[in-house]
């Protein structure tokens, strides 16, 4: 099943409302507006992996990374990044598979070559290929939504059709001829659907993204040509994907980059010199991207024959810290200024449980009532670092030189924080000489709640963080 949906019904004031919460497969990061990605990416795999032609990839919300061989027939799947083999080649009975997509459960749905016009389900439970259903083409992209209703996008067609799990089949987009009309579409590649069943297109050769919303057959041109707001120019849009705020994120397929919105409008996010070329910096003819949970990228640049990570920074331009000195007699402050233009990226992953140590975040209180962990965190080269939590309980963190006690974290604590991060997570930036050392302590609001968490530690090179297991620390 792709998500599952729960619903409760609210009464205020006599108007019922309705609650509706979904669990993705996919992720969909809330993004803020001074976020942006490093200037060169990183080589996830390439040509020296695999053997040419990677049209599409999927991360899902675990941040397994699925990764389409066209020319195999192969789809890699890597459960960690930093394995360099995938944990699972599954060969696809297609002849030359264009599209894929990922449940929640791990089944992938795949088209079956543009010949077949056929869709297979890979049952995940019984590790078989299944027939699903039959379009008239081949589907160049491929989306479920929650209800369990199939996508395809029809190059040859012109259109998008939607299979319903009652096993109808509708046109949602396009007419079947080639045109530039608000209720057509001239060869289709990427889509999106949301939560209320709205629809994105990537129109390819008309250069625009259509947005068609739910039983509605005109589409609006919200990016590219024809758009009310001219905003950026596209040139063969082949992929699309919303973040947690509906902002639009565009694989610009002939201008060699990738585009992003926010509230300020559309802007370049990686490739602006619209240049195609090999380098770190540049990218080739790419295809689809997919978002990690922490908001990096993943592309496929298909002229270059690699998977490109594009790393999020959390903050970018100019920044200003107020920065504390302790001297002997007297404490010393310098406003500094950096301009941030590329950070490293350090990950950690942990959980809070019984086996935890005990702490607690209030004054004078003597209950260690709060499970926490400390981590010890060694920056080599002088500056900012930004440390940022994930996790979906409320988190808290406090920074340490050294001496703290377990029954007040605030006490000595040079930094801390709640709420500064997206989804009640803690975001605590500050600068460090380098080779010097500090504790991070992570705990949560409210008492002996138990669940993972990551950190992810942004600044000028990676540090290294180890779990204490013991440490020493003053009642």
């Amino acid at each position: 099943m792709f998500s599952r949906v729960w619903i409760d019904f609210l009464l205020f004031n006599n108007i019922i409302g309705i609650l509706i919460a979904v669990e993705l497969s996919f992720n969909q990061p809330r993004l803020r507006s001074d976020t942006c990605w490093n200037a060169n990416a990183t080589t996830f795999v390439n040509r020296n992996f695999f053997d040419i032609y990677l049209p599409c990839i999927f991360v899902n919300s675990n941040n397994s990374i699925y990764v389409l061989n066209k020319i195999t027939r192969e789809i890699h799947i890597w459960q960690n990044e930093n394995n360099l083999e995938p944990t699972k080649i599954i060969e696809s009975p297609s002849l030359s598979p264009y599209s894929i997509f990922v449940t929640t459960k791990g089944d992938i749905y795949a088209d079956n070559e543009w010949t077949n016009g056929r869709v297979d389900k890979w049952i995940v439970e019984n590790e078989t290929w299944v027939s699903i259903t039959n379009f008239t083409s081949t589907c160049y992209g491929l989306f479920i939504d929650i209800y369990e209703n199939l996508y395809c996008s029809m190059w040859n067609n012109h259109r998008v059709d939607k299979k319903w799990s009652n096993d109808t089949t509708t046109i949602v987009a396009g007419t079947g001829d080639n045109g530039s009309e608000s209720d057509m579409l001239q060869h289709p590649l990427g889509i999106f659907v949301e939560i209320n069943l709205d629809l994105y297109v990537a129109d390819s050769v008309n250069s625009r993204i259509q947005l068609f919303r739910l039983n509605q057959r005109n589409g609006t041109t919200v990016a590219g040509k024809g758009s009310a707001k001219l905003t950026i120019e596209l040139f063969h849009p082949t992929g699309i994907v919303l973040d947690g705020d509906r902002h639009l994120f565009i694989v610009d397929f002939g201008n060699h980059r990738i585009i992003g919105s926010d509230e300020n409008g559309f802007r370049c996010i990686f490739g602006c010199s619209g240049e195609s070329g090999s380098t770190n910096d540049k990218l080739s003819d790419p295809t689809s991207m997919s978002f990690d949970s922490y908001g990096n990228i993943y592309v496929t640049d298909t002229f270059n024959d690699r998977i490109q990570k594009i790393v999020k920074n959390n903050i970018c331009g100019k920044k200003f810290y107020l920065i504390t000195f302790k001297g002997k007699n007297r404490v010393y402050l310098l406003l500094y200024s950096i301009e941030i233009r590329e950070f490293v990226q350090t990950n950690y992953s942990s959980n809070l449980s019984v086996n935890s140590h005990r702490c607690h975040r209030l004054k004078d209180c003597r209950l260690l009532n709060y499970y926490c962990e400390i981590i010890e965190i060694h920056t080599k080269e002088e500056g900012l670092y930004t440390i940022t939590s994930h996790s979906s309980k409320d988190l808290v963190g406090y920074i340490h030189e050294n001496n703290f006690t377990l029954f007040d974290l605030n006490i000595n604590a040079i930094e801390s924080d709640d709420n500064s991060y997206d989804n009640y997570q803690f975001e605590i930036t500050l600068y460090r000489q380098a080779n010097s050392s500090f504790l991070l302590i992570v705990t949560t609001t409210q008492a002996l709640e138990q669940g993972d968490f990551s950190i992810t530690v942004y600044g000028p090179s990676k540090v290294s963080m180890r779990y204490q297991s013991k440490f020493s620390f003053f009642l």
